[in-house]
């Protein structure tokens, strides 16, 4: 299962990362084990984003699960690529 990434920034600066993949959230809180040096953000009608905690974890994160980081552009191209399937 590949997950499609897009680093962002919170309004206090902290560091999030939002994921999204063809088999929706859920999938995604089944294969990412968070830590405690993250914060899951996830619920229903919205994609799990991982706020960083400690400097350096959302690429610990990244690397760990073999996420693909995307440009802007190319987060959307690909969320228009998966359709509603990423809601789930």
């Amino acid at each position: 299962m590949k997950i499609y990434s897009l680093r962002g920034v919170t309004h206090g600066a902290g560091r999030v990362l939002t994921v999204m993949n063809a088999a929706g959230t859920a999938a995604i809180l089944d294969s990412i084990t968070a830590d405690d040096e993250v914060i899951t953000h996830a619920g229903a009608g919205r994609l799990t984003q991982y706020q960083e905690k400690r400097a350096g974890a959302l690429d610990r994160l990244i690397r760990k699960h073999d996420i693909v980081v995307l440009s802007k552009e190319d987060w959307d191209r690909k969320k228009m690529e998966l359709g509603d399937a990423i809601w789930r």
